[in-house]
Order: C-alpha cells, then structure tokens, then sequence
C-alpha cells in the first residue's frame, strides 16, 4: 500500500538485551465468577504457556484472586488505586506497571489469550529499537472448537488454525494489550487522569500521548500477535436511572445481541464511567476525538518472507487509511463497505464526541430523568456505599482538595477504601475535581444559602468564612440522620492507624466523639469537645439534638466546635456525667472517646515523639488529630516529619507502603 514502506529501523546492536529478557504481566480481570471464571482461567493459562515464562501479577482484590493466585502460582498486587466502586484507574496500573523489576513490562485486558508469536514480537522490537512501545487489536472469535482440551498436544495450533478461519480482528479503535521496555523514559508527558479501567478512550488516549511525547518507537503488532478474545457480555458497566418512585438498574442483559461496537457507541451519555473517561481524554492532554488508535502507531509488524517471519513497516502517513488492515488478514470489523449503495466506502464508524458535549453535569437538569452518576446524587451514593445502615462522611470545599486525597489514600492504604466514605463538596470545583478521581461525591447545595456560596469557596482558616463552613458540617450530617443513616464524621487532617468503625459501634450513647482536653483534664471538661470526629446514630434523640445545635450555632460568632459542648453539656458543663459523658435534655447520650485510643493534637505528645516513631511507641492508636498546631503549614510540617503523605501531588496516586 502507498501508505506503507519498509525502512531500516536501526544499526545498533541490541542482541545482548535478549540475555537478560524477562517479562512480567499485570491484568484487573473481573471477579472470578461464573462464565468469568473460566474466560479469566483460560486466558492465564496462555500466559503461563508463554516461553520465557512470564511473571504474572493480579491487580486489585476482586472475588477468587486469592485463590487463582494459589492455584497457578499468580502474584496479587493490592495496592491499587480504585473508584468508589472497586474498579480499577487505569493511571494507577500503569504506574505500578513501570516500577515492575522485568526487562518488558505488560498490561493485558483478563480475558484476552496470547501465543508464542507474542514473544516473538517482543523480542523483534528489543532487536530493533532502544526503547519502544507495542500496541496491538484481538481477535473476536465466538468460541472456541467444541471438544477441544487444553492438554490436548496441538492446542496451541488447532486455536490459531480456529480464529484465523473463524474469527475478525477487531475494530482498529480499540486495543488490549500494551507492553513496553522498563529500563526507558517515561511513555508520555505531563499527569494521565485516572481513567476507569474496561471503561475505554484510555487506550487511545495513552497510544496518542505516547506518539506525541516522541520519547520511543510505537509499534502495531496487530497483524503479527494473534490476541484472542471469546465473545462475552459487558455485564459490569450499567446504567441505572433514577425515577420518582425508585432507583432502576439497568445490567446490560441485552447486550450479547448488539454488535460490539453498537455496545461501546450507544449511549454514551447513559453510562457515568464511560462518559467520564471520554471527558478526560478529550480535557487532558493533545488528545483529539478518534486519534490515538493502532493505525496511527508510526510503526507496524507484518508477515513476510524474511527468515523471522516478520518485517518491521513505516507508515509514512498513519491514521490515513481506515481500511488498511482489511487486506492483510482474512477478516476484520471495520471491512471496508459501500455506505446505502452509493460510491462512498466506509471502513468502521467513526465517533464524534467533541469536548463540549462531555461536560460534567453538577446538579440533574429540571424535568429530566436522572441518570446514576450524571450527576452523582446523595440518595444514589448511600444506597450504594453505606455498609451496616453507616457512612463516613467527610465535607469539603476545594481549598482543601490536598487533605481530602491525603485521607483518601490513608484509607485505600487501610483498605477501607471502596468502602462506605462519602464526600460532600461545598463548592461545584471540588464536585468535579472528586468526580474525576473517581471518589463518592455530591454537591451539597442544600444547606447554605446563595449568598453563603461564593464565602464557601474563599474560606481560610481562622477566617469569619471559614468559621461558616465548620457550621454547615453539622447541616449535611442532620440530612443524612434524617435519612436513616448513622454517620461517622471525619475531619481529613486525622491519620487513621486502624479501622475505628467496630469500636465506635460498639459503644453504648446516641453520639460517640472525640474529646479535645490536654491530659491534665477530664475529657467532658469545658468546651473539651472535638466536632472533627465522631458516630451520630439515627434516631429522633440524636436529630433533635442536631437541629438544636445548629439553631445555637446560628446565633453565635464561634466555630462549630464550642457550639457543640455549651448547648449538649452546659456552658458551664451541667450537663456532664462523670468525667467522660454528657446528657442533653435527660435523653441524648454523649460519650467523649479514650484519649489513649483517639488522641487529639496535644495527648501525651504524640506528635512530638522522634521522626517516624508514633506507630512503634503508640501501637494501640486508632486515630491521631491533627490540631492544635497553627494553620495548614504546621499540619504539614507534622506529616511531612512522620510520613503521614499518603498522596503523591506529582502523579496524582497514593503512595503505597512497600
């Protein structure tokens, strides 16, 4: 073809890269369920066939990976960043990818099979090029021979013989298996968004910003690496609507009848993780709507006569021809067709998203149906995340964006995130930066005023403004106690040790808080209650006494803090029981935490301890509270002294404990 030429690739010798080739592959497959299962086994078992034998790793904790892992001598890697609803983002599994101690380093879609001819291509880029990066279609087939064992001694073959009968390579627009060198630069330039991986447009997005970073050699390997994958359902992206009268989740049940691409091409705007990865493709980077696929790769592999089997081609133009896989192999998706009988050929379908179709949507439109995630609501996300009738709760407005990810990550690293957390931002920037991130968040608009709006987003500490932000907290947890949820409040500059949520349930009062007294005091002492955390249970006491303090809060020129003691406790603490309890109005029950257990800023030095050491000398901690030290600056200077970042601003990821 015109658009193709072969040219010499390089005159250096890298055959000593092959003495010390190995190669490790990660993949996220779904839970090991029912048909899942046994695509996801079959798949594996391919790998492990490879020669080398690959190192394979598991990313994430999804149902049977433990056991899979076992049974097949897998490793698992935990210590992934995930969306509230345990799926995988894409950035964060490519970051582990690079720090793999392999030669090559793989990302593989979990149901895809490869073959010798994979190694075989690898090892003709590690030949050709000093640092490169493969990309590459599959194979569709429908199923496999019937009858046919993988023990049986020609199974690799009779596959092959199978799908090259049988089967479409794919759709150029999408891919499924990403490899490249470790020992390299980096693939692309600038932050990839976190992208919800099986969700689509990543794969165009890094391809595209990997050409333009101009830093390796990008090759499809498309016509020379026979990926498989067996035709399955799309069963874990749904849709769900919200009507009137109740929440309907739509499975995808019908979608073994559409044609794959009607799949991915229908409704975009009906599937929340679908539209938010094209709305980061298209806002991050050069990206532009349908660049980025395996024909605009400046390189291809093809079969040919040479004694490897394989010649290495320039595409002087890539991207140009649509049909330029069509006559290379027996079949494809996108063969070419003539469109209603005129003159005009058509290879595939062409998508149109632009920029400004994808805007992320804050509050649902009037008279329209609500779509689950478009916009994520309040009511959607306690239906979903709440465990045991409980949320975590945290509000914030986008000023604080830094704590609130530091606090993410301190959960992902305890496991605790996905988990119940919800986030409720104050201001429409902070919506969208959570949204984004794949965190549980809504827009809370409900309780201030509009005039309060713009004194949300501008608040500083210590401010007037930001002394009505600590007042609206107490508003967001009564609209949640009203809907029949208990609540854990948390305030993000507290470092969490362990999960506090079993000791707190276990406690016998309406409100379970942490107190704010220095040791030489009591802990209900005056005006010793800390509002940063604490579990309100849902029931009439506890929301008629959160109705009263916000009354009381109106009034007064002070934080939310002090509000909360005089009205529950006394001014002058009449209404403390003992050193550790307070009762209001003879029936809401308040009890003020172990300080050992949950220490404010100032317990027993804590923070004051050598550099790195808390742990070691207070191994019985659940919580830590950052206060008691001035301004954000001083928080910082703790955390940065005892290692308490968890989120690294530069990628954007948390950082995992090795």
């Amino acid at each position: 073809m015109e658009s193709l030429t072969i040219r010499s690739v390089s005159k250096a010798d890298y055959s000593w890269k092959l003495e010390k080739f190995s190669l490790e592959i990660f993949a996220a497959p779904k839970p090991f369920v029912g048909q899942d299962r046994d695509i996801n086994i079959r798949a594996i078992k391919s790998w492990l066939r490879l020669k080398p034998k690959p190192e394979i790793t598991l990313l994430g904790d999804e149902i049977g990976y433990e056991e899979i892992c076992r049974e097949l001598g897998l490793r698992q890697e935990k210590r992934l960043d995930r969306n509230f609803m345990g799926v995988p983002l894409f950035n964060s599994m490519v970051d582990r990818a690079n720090r793999s101690e392999a030669t090559v380093t793989v990302i593989i879609n979990g149901d895809i099979m490869l073959f010798d001819d994979f190694i075989q291509t690898i090892k003709k880029m590690m030949l050709n090029f000093r640092h490169w990066f493969i990309i590459g279609a599959r194979w569709d087939i429908d199923g496999l021979p019937e009858g046919l064992h993988e023990k049986h001694p020609q199974y690799s073959r009779l596959v092959r013989e199978h799908v090259l009968s049988h089967g479409r390579l794919h759709t150029y627009g999408g891919m499924d298996v990403w490899a490249w060198n470790t020992n390299g630069p980096p693939l692309f330039d600038g932050v990839m968004p976190h992208f919800v991986f099986g969700r689509g447009k990543y794969d165009n997005w890094l391809t595209h910003e990997t050409i333009q970073a101009g830093r390796r050699e990008v090759i499809d390997i498309s016509e020379t690496s026979l990926m498989v994958h067996i035709k399955h359902d799309y069963h874990l992206v749904s849709a769900v609507r919200q009507t009137s009268s109740e929440t309907v989740q739509e499975e995808m049940s019908d979608s073994r009848k559409k044609p794959m691409g009607a799949f991915w091409s229908e409704g975009k705007r009906q599937k929340w993780e679908l539209f938010l990865n094209i709305y980061l493709a298209l806002s991050t980077g050069s990206y532009v709507n349908q660049v980025g696929t395996v024909i605009f790769a400046p390189w291809k592999t093809s079969l040919c006569l040479e004694p490897s089997g394989m010649c290495l081609l320039r595409r002087r133009r890539p991207g140009v021809c649509p049909c330029e896989q069509s006559s290379f192999v027996p079949a494809t998706q996108t063969d070419p067709i003539v469109k209603n009988g005129s003159r005009v050929i058509q290879c595939g379908r062409i998508s149109v998203e632009t920029k400004e179709s994808f805007e992320i949507p804050v509050l649902p439109k009037p008279n329209q149906p609500v779509i689950f995630g478009l916009p994520l609501l309040l009511e959607h996300l306690l239906e979903r995340v709440a465990i045991n009738n409980t949320v975590i709760l945290v509000a914030m407005n986008y000023g604080y964006r830094s704590f609130l990810m530091n606090f993410v990550c301190n959960l992902r690293q305890l496991n605790l995130f996905p988990g119940n957390l919800i986030v409720a931002a104050l201001d429409e920037d902070m919506y969208r930066f959570a949204f984004t991130r794949g965190l549980p968040v809504y827009f809370e608009n409900t309780v201030y005023s509009k005039e309060d709006a713009t004194s949300v987003v501008a608040a500083s500490y210590g401010s007037d403004s930001f002394k009505k932000l600590t007042k609206m907290k107490s508003r967001v947890v009564l609209r949640i106690l009203k809907l029949g949820y208990d609540v854990i409040w948390t305030d993000c500059d507290i470092v969490w040790f362990r999960n506090p949520i079993p000791y707190l349930q276990s406690q016998d009062a309406d409100l379970i808080i942490q107190s704010n007294a220095p040791d030489n005091e009591n802990s209900n002492d005056r005006r010793r209650i800390n509002s940063g955390f604490y579990l309100a249970r849902s029931n009439p006491h506890t929301i008629e006494a959160f109705e009263d303090v916000i009354q009381f809060a109106a009034k007064s020129r002070m934080t939310e803090q002090p509000c909360f003691y005089d009205l529950w406790c006394g001014k002058e603490g009449e209404n403390a029981q003992g050193k550790e309890r307070c009762i209001y109005k003879g029936k809401f029950h308040v009890l003020l935490l172990d300080r050992k257990l949950f220490p404010n800023g100032i317990t027993e030095g804590i923070w004051d301890s050598p550099a790195g050491r808390i742990q070691e000398l207070f191994p019985h901690l659940y919580i830590l509270h950052n206060n008691w030290v001035k301004g954000n600056e001083g928080k910082m200077e703790r955390y940065y002294r005892h290692g308490y970042i968890f989120y690294d601003n530069h990628t954007e990821l948390c950082s995992y404990p090795q």
